[in-house]
């Protein structure tokens, strides 16, 4: 009698788990579901996604929700089958921007190599969804698009494109747009000759681009979804868009409209003015330039100044001046090939805005540690009357607790290895060290000055920024320096606030 019962507790356990597998595999292979629970978090993190992207009007919130659920129905379906892409155009302009969906963007834009075109050519001929639908344009295989033609019938109203993955209930898109291992009008490839990607600007041009700025490909989490982005988005939307869209948004609600805005006008003419400017700037040097007191009210430096939000009356003029200072630091390493990075509170600034804290009174930049007799050379030429560079005696002692300060050498810090100096107004640029910890892995301080590694990789290779439009050198994945060093919520928040014309501090944290 025992035995009996001891079988059937085991019958009907055996059963209770063979349902709950066949649940999850059906949850698994039906994308339409209707399981909420057996969802992947992907489905909160989009509704907690859309709690922070603004809406205009009362279209925007239902259209955000569509499009980004597209969006993830296609990470699914491409998951399922291997399809190698990565996210382009205005959907990497959103990731770079602001992490995710742009809040008055209408379609998601993401690229795919063309010779993977004939598996997805296959892949549309099945029938995986009832509201889902994958159409190939018929004539894909020519390059050219002003020889290809719409087939209206075949829902391809279209010629750009290679495909297009369609949501039929609420007739929302994702466009998928061919990228080449080679370019289509050169009738010679070199073996000499750089790899490259080729693909359409933003007015249907062909435009070649570094191969390692897209590959190797990385995930990335997009307004909650994870999905592939290229290697460096940041280079891609400049190189597209324009610096001035890496961190200023072309539009802004008025009146329950999307419109241009006049920031993004502003940035745009300054974007310009630093293009036609750029040749006569290179050849520029500190050893001949003094930095004007006053500038002109269109100069580069003063659009940028504009962009920055003030408390007070005090905080334009620091604003100009602080940038004056980083200007100079960025011609003097340019002239001296030397090698640093954005940190700190700066590297947060770049993170959040693309530029100067609104509060911010100094300026954060690591060198090697084996520079900085480099740094001690410049520091005894005649460099600049208006600037000067301060190294610190003991910069070859590891770690502040064993240093002095020296008032009488006007060396009045002890952790910056140097500073770079504004003779007039005092504000400087602390230029703090990093050592090799091992092969993998640099030591420097963290916001305590206490000493923390990370890998290499978080740093180098080091590429070229625009900070407040300020060409600069930054970490190569500046994201996870600031969330490892001050938190997450240091990527997208302020910790300081203006509150009756002064700076205050919201919430607690380093310094």
């Amino acid at each position: 009698m025992l035995y009996l019962k001891w079988l059937l507790r085991k019958y009907v356990l055996t059963l209770c788990v063979l349902f709950f597998l066949a649940i999850l595999i059906l949850a698994y292979y039906n994308p339409e579901h209707s399981l909420p629970y057996i969802i992947s978090n992907d489905y909160y993190d989009i509704e907690e996604a859309l709690r922070h992207l603004p809406i205009c009007n009362s279209r925007d919130r239902p259209n955000q929700r569509a499009l980004l659920s597209t969006f993830h129905e296609w990470t699914k379906f491409a998951r399922k089958h291997q399809i190698q892409y990565w996210i382009s155009y205005g959907t990497l302009v959103g990731y770079v921007q602001r992490g995710g969906l742009l809040p008055h963007d209408g379609d998601i834009d993401l690229s795919i190599m063309a010779q993977a075109t004939p598996y997805l050519f296959e892949l549309s001929r099945l029938n995986f969804s009832s509201i889902y639908e994958l159409v190939i344009h018929p004539q894909w295989y020519i390059i050219d698009d002003t020889k290809r033609s719409y087939f209206r019938s075949e829902k391809v109203e279209f010629v750009s494109l290679n495909g297009r993955f369609l949501n039929l209930k609420d007739n929302l898109h994702v466009d998928l747009w061919t990228a080449y291992d080679y370019h289509p009008n050169k009738t010679r490839v070199y073996k000499k000759d750089p790899p490259t990607i080729t693909s359409f600007d933003n007015d249907y041009q062909w435009r070649s681009m570094p191969r390692e700025w897209i590959f190797p490909l990385k995930e990335c989490m997009f307004s909650g979804i994870k999905v592939w982005c290229p290697a460096q988005p940041e280079k891609l939307v400049s190189d597209i868009y324009g610096d001035i869209s890496v961190n200023t948004s072309e539009v802004k609600c008025v009146n329950q409209t999307w419109v241009q805005s006049e920031e993004y006008k502003n940035a745009k003419k300054l974007m310009e003015m630093r293009m036609k400017h750029m040749t006569a700037s290179t050849k520029e040097t500190l050893v001949t330039t003094s930095t004007p007191r006053h500038q002109s009210s269109h100069s580069p430096i003063d659009l940028a100044v504009e962009q920055i939000p003030t408390c007070n009356s005090n905080d334009r003029p620091r604003h100009r001046t602080l940038l004056l200072l980083l200007q100079a630091w960025s011609r003097l390493a340019d002239q001296h090939n030397l090698q640093y990075w954005l940190t700190f509170g700066s590297l947060i600034g770049y993170v959040q805005r693309r530029g100067l804290l609104p509060h911010d009174s100094d300026l954060h930049i690591t060198m090697a540690v084996n520079d900085t007799q480099q740094l001690l050379n410049i520091s005894r030429t005649n460099f600049s009357s208006n600037y000067q560079l301060k190294v610190h005696p003991q910069w070859n002692i590891m770690g502040a607790g064993n240093r002095s300060s020296f008032p009488d050498q006007g060396i009045n810090f002890v952790t910056p290895n140097a500073r770079f100096i504004n003779l007039e107004s005092k504000y400087s640029i602390d230029i703090l060290p990093s050592y090799d910890a091992n092969k993998q892995n640099l030591t420097v301080y963290d916001p305590d000055y206490n000493w923390m590694s990370h890998p290499k990789n978080w740093t180098y290779p080091l590429q070229t920024c625009y900070f407040s439009q300020i060409k600069m050198l930054c970490p190569a994945d500046p994201k996870m320096l600031v969330e490892t060093m001050f938190g997450v919520k240091a990527l997208t928040k302020s910790d300081t606030q203006c509150r009756n014309g002064t700076w205050v501090e919201i919430t607690p944290g380093k310094k």
